[in-house]
């Protein structure tokens, strides 16, 4: 077998080439158990005539993905196929619609997700092909290798057409326009543009459930809109955090040919939980989603959208102790600390070329000395940092939490849950952390006065907003790949395995849980009695046990401003 792409290659003694494509993990549960790959047959030897069939295959395969959901089976027993002759030219428009929107929200789901420079690359690549083959057709009027597309998709949405040659061409036509309009707009947000999916193609109905009357009930926007106004100013992260299980929901409903969220009961609930399941989600995932979607339903009936919470009773899933007992993060071995700050960022002064620059210096160490999250460092201003009369310098960290948080096993799922509402409730919940005379050593202050002479407000001016909100977003995805490049490929040492080692060092030196928890910004303390104690544990006292702590000597050098970027280069893995 030779592969000539990622989604091309021949095998066999004719060398025919076949496409191969990843199913998304969001619709395995849509394929037969084991199926993770899609491979077909291109039908040629040639390599000009396979790249181009592999475009127009790439649309059939999308347009199949885009009527697939998280459980089929549940989907196939509700949704009567519907055997017609001809479409109207609302259902026909319809259809085109419900494909651009579907596509659309997908693109946009797995862009929210995050892609490395090469899958970008990769990703603007198929689209550019597409949209060049896709386009030569419609100016051409030559529908006739999109209808097994249309069709196929047509079928997986319950629609079975006999249409005349002229009825398909009509079809085909207005099928095709809508598929090069989508790819215009995956282009333009290739290019960096603001595309919203509910504003370029809104929803529509189902399209079997075209021309025919549906629910009056509230839709499924004034239901988000309804949880989302609930409490001024939620967080991006946050509302982001509860469209992913609300939109997986939606296009389960869609799939059912139940329009308005009103028409779900219990029963879907569980047959989408157990479609969860079947994709693999883990069961700290499966049941943070369900309290998600029990609060929103919770809210739209509150203000009389809807009349029932079909999410109210539904169980989720109860680890096993073995997992349980397996730590989502590890620390980082002492080894390994010596890898990571032995490399050339910190002993050579080397720099993300990116937007990171300095922080990719001082975000590890901070966090090393700190325990804080990375994205309440980036987001530190020249005046969070202090200077204490009686106990010194010292940072004013306000608390962010966030789904990556896994430091305290032992509390359920409900405790960390009030935990981080009680840490939220005050909009700026913050804490007092000391600076460690090793981060002082290693020119902490002299880059702050560095800083400062930039007429710079914030410690990290280059660090600017992702899609998601965050400071922290692009350093975060830069480091992934340099710990990678150092060796670190085990998915349990991250990032956040910094935060893990400051836990193990306040629990090396017997630090009372309430001010070790309140270093690390989390509100639960000696008890729930306590836990809403806030920031409030006392200066002194978080500064009295912060001494306590005897930091490993590193071998990262002081800080000089960066005198070159960082290029990926071979090293011996780092331990494991």
């Amino acid at each position: 077998m030779k592969s000539t792409s990622e989604h091309l290659f021949s095998r066999g003694k004719t060398g025919n080439f076949y496409i191969r494509r990843r199913i998304p993990t969001a619709i395995l549960a849509a394929y037969p158990t084991g199926k993770a790959e899609i491979i077909r047959s291109l039908r040629t030897s040639d390599k000009a005539e396979a790249t181009k069939r592999l475009r127009l295959e790439q649309v059939r395969i999308d347009a199949e993905f885009a009527a697939h959901s998280l459980s089929l089976k549940e989907r196939n027993e509700a949704l009567k196929l519907s055997h017609v002759k001809s479409l109207t030219d609302e259902q026909i428009c319809g259809l085109a619609k419900y494909w651009a929107h579907g596509v659309l929200l997908r693109d946009e789901q797995v862009r929210q997700k995050g892609m490395d420079e090469d899958e970008f690359d990769e990703h603007g690549e198929v689209l550019s092909h597409q949209r060049t083959e896709l386009g030569k057709l419609l100016a051409r009027g030559h529908v006739k290798p999109i209808l097994p597309a249309m069709f196929g998709f047509m079928h997986l949405c319950g629609i079975d057409a006999e249409l005349s040659s002229e009825a398909a061409h009509k079809a085909g036509y207005v099928f095709l326009e809508s598929v090069v309009k989508t790819l215009d707009l995956q282009l333009s947000r290739q290019a960096g543009n603001v595309i919203n999916t509910n504003v370029v193609a809104p929803e529509v109905p189902h399209p079997a459930k075209i021309g025919i009357e549906t629910s009056t009930g509230s839709g499924w926007d004034d239901v988000f809109k309804s949880w989302q106004d609930y409490v001024s100013d939620r967080p991006k992260s946050t509302v982001i955090g509860y469209q992913t299980p609300w939109g997986q929901l939606k296009t389960f409903a869609a799939d059912l040919n139940l329009i308005d969220p009103g028409e779900l009961t219990p029963k879907h609930i569980s047959a989408f939980v157990s479609g969860m399941k079947k994709a693999g989600l883990e069961v700290p995932t499966i049941n943070g989603r369900i309290l998600k979607l029990r609060e929103i339903f919770k809210i739209a009936v509150g203000k009389e959208l809807l009349l029932r919470n079909p999410v109210e009773n539904t169980l989720g899933f109860k680890a096993s102790k073995k997992e349980k007992g397996e730590k989502k993060r590890l620390p980082f071995t002492p080894q390994d600390i010596d890898v990571i700050f032995g490399s050339s960022v910190f002993t050579q002064h080397l720099r993300s070329s990116g937007q990171a620059d300095e922080a990719s210096y001082w975000i590890p160490l901070m966090m090393f000395y700190t325990g804080a999250r990375p994205e309440e460092i980036a987001g530190l201003e020249l005046s969070d940092i202090q200077r204490d009369e009686k106990f010194g310098w010292r940072f004013d960290i306000t608390d962010l939490t966030d789904g990556d948080d896994c430091l305290f096993d032992e509390e359920s799922s409900a405790e960390k849950d009030a935990s981080e509402k009680r840490l939220l409730k005050n909009n700026a919940s913050r804490r007092q952390i000391p600076i460690a005379k090793e981060l002082i050593e290693l020119g902490f202050l002299r880059y702050v006065e560095w800083v400062r002479g930039q007429d710079a407000t914030r410690l990290f001016p280059t660090l600017s907003k992702d899609f998601h909100g965050k400071l922290g977003g692009a350093f975060s995805k830069w480091f992934g790949r340099y710990k990678t490049e150092l060796g670190f490929t085990s998915p349990k040492k991250v990032l956040y395995s910094l935060r893990h080692n400051m836990k193990d060092l306040l629990e090396a030196a017997k630090i009372p849980t309430k001010p070790l928890k309140r270093i690390l910004g989390h509100a639960s303390g000696d008890g729930t009695i306590t836990d809403g104690y806030g920031s409030g544990v006392p200066f002194d006292v978080i500064h009295e046990e912060f001494s306590k702590i005897k930091f490993p000597a590193i071998p990262a050098l002081p800080w000089q401003p960066g005198v070159g970027y960082w290029r990926k280069e071979k090293r011996n893995p780092a331990t494991k």
